[in-house]
């Protein structure tokens, strides 16, 4: 499933507690899971039929979800960040419920996504038509002082190695270029929790990898965890510090990247008749 950039800024007003935005502590031996899902959902469509059902905690700063296209791994991202209601079961950010169906005596909960405080960036950038490049980033920062927020507009421009595309519109962008203003758009929001959807799809290896690395440095400073969804096994290894496999609506395995991948790593070497000690080198 394809999507936008969705910007979710994180209010005062959200009922949710302010642990929810203050990051997450992501050094220590011990560390509580940040996200929690046990939740069940059907897609009906004529006479097809897809079911989701998802029950796994993550502890992890850096998480990957792995799986082959179809797989429900966008609908996984949405109803995280509030865009997809599910059927049944929880869901809860750093301790919180930000969704809970009606089960017993407990109420029903619903967060809106507007007011869970996750940036999502999706595999189709989004970006407003009539702003430049510039006024995009600075939409998310519409409450800022001037001064500071030319700074951060300008940070962020950087970060995703896009300053010279400042003054552009976004017709004027081909679609790396309109990828990276959504990212900064994102992360002018400030949230608490980051998903990405693939959204270096449109840029070449090497500027994938770089602004990978600036937005996981981005997020190491604020202690944001990342929860990235791929089908590359490559970016899956470079990305997670712990990887969930997934497949038809289901989570097939958690783990080490080492550990979990080893299977899809072996598949991949088969194919491309190559050896184990290459393809190492190159991850």
């Amino acid at each position: 499933m394809s999507g936008a950039a969705i910007l979710f800024r994180p209010t005062i007003s959200s009922g949710i507690s302010p642990t929810i935005s203050s990051g997450l502590p992501i050094s220590g031996a011990a560390r509580a899971p940040w996200l929690a899902v046990h939740i069940e959902h059907r897609f009906r469509h004529e006479r097809a039929e897809f079911h989701l059902r998802f029950d796994f905690t993550i502890e992890a700063a850096r998480t990957v979800v792995f799986g082959p296209s179809g797989s429900g791994k966008s609908s996984l991202l949405r109803a995280i960040a509030g865009l997809l209601k599910p059927d049944a079961g929880s869901i809860r950010l750093f301790g919180d419920t930000v969704c809970q169906t009606l089960r017993g005596d407990q109420p029903q909960v619903f967060i809106a996504a507007e007011k869970r405080g996750v940036g999502l960036v999706m595999q189709n950038p989004a970006v407003f038509p009539h702003l430049t490049a510039e006024r995009n980033v600075a939409f998310a920062l519409r409450d800022m002082e001037k001064s500071a927020q030319k700074e951060t507009i300008h940070r962020l421009l950087q970060l995703v190695e896009a300053e010279n595309l400042a003054g552009h519109w976004p017709r004027e962008l081909s679609g790396g270029q309109l990828q990276r203003i959504a990212i900064a758009r994102t992360l002018a929001a400030d949230p608490s929790i980051l998903l990405l959807d693939e959204p270096f799809a449109a840029l070449d290896a090497q500027n994938r990898q770089r602004i990978s690395q600036n937005l996981h440095q981005w997020a190491r400073e604020r202690h944001v965890p990342v929860l990235t969804v791929t089908h590359n096994l490559e970016e899956a290894f470079a990305a997670g510090d712990e990887v969930l496999t997934m497949d038809e609506g289901r989570i097939l395995a958690q783990g080490t990247p080492e550990r979990v991948l080893a299977r899809e790593r072996e598949r991949l070497l088969q194919t491309l008749h190559a050896t184990p000690s290459l393809l190492l080198q190159d991850i």
